[in-house]
């Protein structure tokens, strides 16, 4: 177990673009880093065994990595190890999974921000500094949001205790920020505290930050003016530790409740998704555990109701209710009944009736195009989001109400909000966790799978038997920029299936014009704007995913039909960015 003593390390796990995904600190001791629950560095990632590797930090400002027999080893500096020491800036990785470690002094306050550059992991080596990679200079609100937003989630989605998450954020902070001691405290009972001797000045100033709930934080600095300036995000801190203690007392009012209901159910995310989907699929999915409202964005049609309803199956309501509406089809007063109910008498002949939200407790409710909802209902949904009940319409007796929201919308909000049509404080009660779904132009990898699943249905439907679809099929439907993303594919797929005869396998024939002869082109010419390199890669890209479909995802029958070797197989997936199936 890691040990409260020195500055520690700080690992920072990178995704396949390059992009962080985690930031941890490790304190002198062992920290075991492997999918498992269990493991200190938790990192449920491809290629990651239950137990890979172990990270000894030593006192004496060294790191001991040893691989603990995993399935695809350990690497340091790019080559394979059983066990060795590194000291400084250090690049690992976990089978596929790349990592930077690098020291964490208080007294530098360096955080690694981005992965380095070829050149500056050189410069590295040679001990030249790395002030573009660090946060050096930043000012105390920078790396104090940095901090929130890797422990906000977390905690929403209830993966741990609250004291363990305040213990994790008082020491934290003691580390980096300039506080000489820091106190949680809930109801004058103190949650956590941390404190440094060593760093603060004879002069100091106390300060005591009231939040909701009975929750305080109480400060001791060297000034007020290191104070001020970080008041509203320790505000916002103590309103995420009150919405975190609420989550239990909301559940209970669940017919599913979260103490004595089963575990959420192991769903998979959908077959076929590109690796950028899949990554946005396996960050819901976390979210999921929690009841912390989902933001969905992204164009019409590119599957924000299927993501929708994924989280709700794998989270701890999948067994109430899952219900939707288009605050874009209503107008704002049946929408509001829709939502809310309403009470027998308001108009004539109306008789009373409840409303989504009251059907749907214990359950999650989906508002799509929410971008399109008027003020006044905004304003509604705004008071349900914090608390607990509703008033229905036309009605004077509240009603205890228990959903998990999620929203959807194919607009800017951001946009809305600073024009004023959009409430800043709804969206930002929505958008407590926000994924932006790409189109499907974007993710053409999709399309084969995507085209297969709507066929097998359409046939099985339409009680046709046909041996699937030709490659010729295949490479128009994957060159074509569905405009209307996912749904137009699908009402495309539904309409060819419609034209086989029996035993027929659908063929460009079936497909309409604009898809067998996409804009760009209608001359027979690739588009203008692609170079010479990249007209190759889409089209070996088009080819491989062509021909895994073709294969039904077998590997060694789409190498036959590619006619290529393993070896060359496994070095182009590497080469254009795909996933081995």
């Amino acid at each position: 177990m890691p040990q409260d003593s020195a500055p520690g390390y700080r690992l920072k796990v990178l995704g396949a673009d390059g992009s962080p995904l985690r930031s941890l600190h490790l304190a002198v001791g062992e920290h075991v880093v492997g999918s498992s629950s269990e493991a200190e560095i938790s990192l449920d990632l491809p290629g990651i065994s239950r137990r890979h590797a172990r990270l000894r930090v030593l006192a004496d400002g060294g790191v001991v990595v040893t691989d603990l027999d995993s399935r695809n080893g350990t690497f340091a500096g790019g080559r394979r190890i059983r066990e060795t020491a590194v000291s400084g800036f250090s690049v690992l990785a976990f089978g596929g999974i790349q990592a930077v470690l690098q020291p964490e002094d208080p007294a530098r306050g360096q955080l690694l921000l981005e992965p380095p550059a070829p050149g500056e992991l050189e410069a590295a080596r040679k001990g030249q500094p790395l002030r573009s990679l660090t946060t050096d200079g930043l000012h105390p609100v920078e790396r104090l949001a940095a901090s929130l937003e890797d422990l906000a989630i977390p905690l929403l989605a209830g993966a741990a205790g609250l004291e363990d998450t305040a213990a994790a954020l008082a020491q934290r902070w003691i580390e980096e920020l300039p506080f000489g001691r820091i106190e949680i405290l809930r109801e004058h009972a103190v949650v956590a505290v941390a404190s440094t001797s060593s760093r603060l000045p004879k002069a100091t100033v106390n300060r005591e930050i009231e939040g909701p709930g009975g929750w305080q934080i109480a400060l001791r600095a060297p000034s007020s003016a290191a104070l001020e300036p970080l008041a509203p995000l320790l505000r916002l801190t103590l309103g995420l530790l009150d919405l975190g203690s609420s989550l239990p007392r909301r559940r209970a009012l669940s017919a599913a409740g979260p103490r004595g209901a089963a575990p959420p159910r192991e769903v998979p995310p959908p077959a076929g998704l590109s690796p950028e989907t899949a990554r946005l699929y396996r960050q819901a999915g976390k979210v999921a555990l929690g009841d912390v409202p989902v933001l969905v964005l992204g164009e019409s049609g590119s599957g924000k109701e299927v993501l929708a309803r994924w989280v709700h199956a794998r989270s701890r309501r999948a067994g109430g209710p899952f219900l939707a509406v288009n605050c874009a089809a209503l107008p704002r007063e049946l929408l509001e009944a829709e939502l809310f109910g309403i009470e027998k008498g308001v108009a004539t002949g109306v008789e009373a009736r409840p409303g989504l939200l009251e059907r749907g407790t214990g359950g999650t409710v989906f508002l799509d195009e929410v971008g399109d909802m008027a003020a006044e209902t905004q304003a509604k949904v705004l008071r349900v989001l914090e608390g607990t009940s509703l008033y229905r319409v036309g009605g004077r007796a509240a009603v205890a109400v228990d959903v998990r929201f999620v929203a959807a919308t194919n607009r800017d909000l951001e946009a809305l909000v600073e024009e004023g049509s959009f409430r800043r404080d709804l969206y930002h009660r929505l958008a407590a966790f926000q994924v932006r779904l790409p189109p499907l132009r974007e993710r053409r990898a999709e399309i084969p799978s995507l085209a297969a699943r709507f066929f097998h249905r359409e046939i099985e439907k339409n009680g046709v038997a046909s041996p699937g679809i030709t490659r010729a099929a295949l490479g128009a439907l994957v060159r074509c920029p569905w405009p209307g993303n996912v749904r137009e594919l699908q009402n495309e797929i539904a309409k060819a299936a419609l034209l086989l005869e029996a035993g027929e396998a659908l063929d460009l024939q079936h497909l309409s014009e604009r898809v067998r002869r996409p804009p760009g082109l209608e001359s027979g010419e690739p588009a203008a704007f692609l170079t010479l390199e990249e007209t190759v890669l889409r089209a070996e890209r088009e080819a491989f995913a062509v021909a895994l479909a073709a294969a039904e995802g077998d590997p060694g029958r789409a190498m036959e039909l590619l006619g290529i070797s393993r070896t060359t197989w496994y070095r182009k997936l590497k080469e254009l960015g795909l996933a081995d199936p």
